[in-house]
């Protein structure tokens, strides 16, 4: 019975002295765990910073509100304009822009393709558009010009002109009219990037 006793609280005892042991190891910081929670904060910093810039970039909503650019954009369609792409760049030949005709800041923006830049010489003749004396080469099928508008005798766009026509020739109000004439970087908008919702 005295065994039994002793036994017992020797074994409270060493409990005791095990609660007490100052000499335990600390547990190690574990660092790969650390460094995957900060590149998981760092990769959701990143993508809320490119959604932000998207937004910014790509916010600008526009109509197309005839059927001057079919078949590339049709009436009605909704299209995202990229407003920041000329702050760093200039328009190019072939890119499709939105843009206030004459400076109207009463009018609705209008969509039409760029097709001679600054510097260059553009005509139309024979139904065929000719930029620096060379016929252009159209990346889409359209039809022979019926009407070249002002570009029936060769005009030489100063600093800060572009000429600008629907993809539809026959079915635009463009920059061959007096009513739209060439467009300058003040009035663009942007660069039309696509419809929206996708098609």
């Amino acid at each position: 019975m005295f065994t039994s006793i002793s036994n017992f609280y020797s074994s409270l005892f060493r409990r005791r002295s095990n609660g007490l042991n100052f000499n335990r190891r600390r547990r190690k910081i574990n660092f790969d765990k650390v460094q995957y929670v900060l590149i998981f904060a760092l990769e959701i910093a990143v993508v809320i910073a490119v959604a932000f810039g998207v937004v910014l970039a790509f916010g600008k909503q526009v109509e197309c509100s005839n059927a001057s650019m079919e078949p590339t954009y049709e009436t009605s369609d909704i299209l995202l304009v990229n407003t920041i792409a000329y702050k760093f760049s200039e328009p190019k030949t072939g890119e499709v822009i939105a843009f206030k005709p004459k400076s109207n800041v009463n009018a609705s923006y209008s969509v039409k393709r760029v097709i001679a830049v600054p510097g260059d010489t553009i005509y139309i003749n024979n139904g065929r558009i000719y930029i620096n004396d060379e016929i252009y080469k159209e990346n889409l099928e359209v039809e022979r010009i019926e009407n070249p508008g002002i570009a029936a005798s060769p005009i030489t766009l100063l600093e800060d002109q572009y000429f600008v026509l629907g993809d539809n020739r026959n079915s635009s109000e463009d920059s061959r009219y007096e009513s739209v004439g060439f467009v300058s970087n003040e009035d663009i908008l942007g660069r039309v990037w696509m419809t929206y919702p996708f098609k």
